[in-house]
C-alpha cells in the first residue's frame, strides 16, 4: 500500500507544482519577449520613462526607480501578444499593440490583461484574497498602439458602448488608442518604424529581398532619427528579432549569412590584420553600414549566441 502523504507534504507538492508551471510560463514569455521588438524596446528602463512622460506629461518627477515592470516577472497567464503592464506610483498602465488588423474586439483582451495584471501585482503584494479584507488594487488607465492603416475615427474604445450599448447597469472599461497621425516622442518614433518594416517586408518576394529588407528598415529608421538610440545601440538583437518574423526559408539564409561575416572576422584576425581594416573589409564585402560592421566586430568577441529557430 502506497504510503499516506501528510497534509504538510501535500501542500509541499502542490507548491512545487505551482512552481514548476509558473517556471514554464516564464520561459515561455521570455522567448515571447526576444521575439518582439514591442517588448524589447518597452521593457528597458530608459523607454518605459520616456513612453510614461508621454503619456503622463502633467507627471515631471517620475524617474526610472519609480516604473516596476508588472508583465514578465510576475505574469500568470500565457499571452501571444504584444502587452505590457507597468507600475508607476500606485498605478497601472495597461499596453497593447495592435498591429495591421483593426478591431474593436480588442477591449477584451486589455480587459482580461488587466485582471491578469492586477492578479500580478496582489500576488507580488502577497495579498489574501480568501481573507475578510478587502485587497487593495492600483488605478489602471490602458492604451491601445495601433500601428496599421486603417482609418480609426475615435481616440477611445469603450467595453459598455460598444458592446452593452451604453447601459450603465453592464460591466464598463475603457482604453485610449494611439493611431494614425500621432505626433509625440518614441510612440511616434515606434509607430513610424513599423510602417517602415511593414510596408518593405510586404513588397519583399524572395528571401534576398526580405533580408535587404531588415537591413534597409533599421538604416532607414536610424537615417529619419526613428528610435535611432535603441537601433544603434542593439542594432544585432532588433535583426534576431526581426527575422523571426520571417520564413524558416530566409532566417537559414540570414544565419549562413551572419556565419560568413563572422568566420571572415575569424580569419582576419588570425591573420593579425588591424581592426579598423577588418571593419572596412566587411563593410565592403557584405555591404554593412559602418555603425552594423562594429555591431559584428564587438559581438564577435562575445561568447557565440544560438541562432533564432523558426516559429
Amino acid at each position: 500500500m502506497p504510503e499516506e502523504l501528510s497534509y504538510s507534504d501535500l501542500l509541499a507538492e502542490r507548491d512545487a507544482y505551482k512552481a514548476e508551471i509558473a517556471a514554464l510560463k516564464q520561459d515561455r514569455v521570455n522567448r515571447q519577449a526576444k521575439n518582439s521588438v514591442f517588448l524589447n524596446l518597452f521593457t528597458r528602463k530608459e523607454y518605459q520613462l520616456q513612453l510614461y512622460k508621454e503619456l503622463f506629461p502633467l507627471d515631471t518627477t517620475i524617474t526610472e526607480d519609480d516604473l516596476e515592470m508588472i508583465t514578465l516577472e510576475n505574469v500568470l497567464t500565457i499571452h501571444p501578444y504584444n502587452d505590457l503592464g507597468l507600475l508607476a506610483r500606485g498605478k497601472l498602465i495597461v499596453l497593447t499593440e495592435a498591429q495591421s488588423t483593426w478591431s474593436v474586439n480588442i477591449i477584451f483582451r486589455l480587459a482580461d490583461y488587466y485582471f491578469d495584471s492586477a492578479m500580478s501585482y496582489l500576488t507580488m503584494k502577497k495579498a489574501d484574497l480568501y481573507g475578510s479584507v478587502k485587497v487593495d488594487i492600483p488605478d489602471v488607465e490602458a492604451f491601445v498602439i495601433y500601428t496599421g492603416r486603417k482609418k480609426i475615427d475615435c481616440d477611445e474604445i469603450s467595453l459598455n458602448k460598444e458592446f452593452f450599448g451604453g447601459d450603465p447597469a453592464k460591466p464598463e472599461f475603457k482604453a485610449h488608442i494611439i493611431h494614425g497621425n500621432y505626433k509625440g516622442g518614441i510612440i511616434e518614433e515606434y509607430m513610424a518604424f513599423c510602417r517602415i518594416w511593414d510596408g518593405k517586408v510586404l513588397t519583399a518576394a524572395t528571401p534576398e529581398e526580405k533580408q535587404r529588407a531588415v537591413a534597409e528598415t533599421i538604416e532607414e529608421c536610424i537615417e529619419k532619427g526613428y528610435l535611432a538610440g535603441y537601433l544603434n545601440a542593439h542594432r544585432m538583437e532588433v535583426e534576431k528579432i526581426m527575422i523571426t518574423t520571417l520564413s524558416p526559408e530566409y532566417i537559414r539564409m540570414a544565419a549562413q549569412r551572419t556565419e560568413r561575416i563572422k568566420e571572415d572576422i575569424s580569419l582576419l584576425r588570425f591573420m593579425e590584420i588591424p581592426e579598423d581594416q577588418i571593419k572596412a573589409i566587411i563593410i565592403r564585402r557584405y555591404g554593412l553600414s559602418e555603425t552594423y560592421a562594429q555591431n559584428f566586430l564587438d559581438d564577435d568577441s562575445k561568447p557565440e549566441e544560438s541562432t533564432p529557430e523558426a516559429v
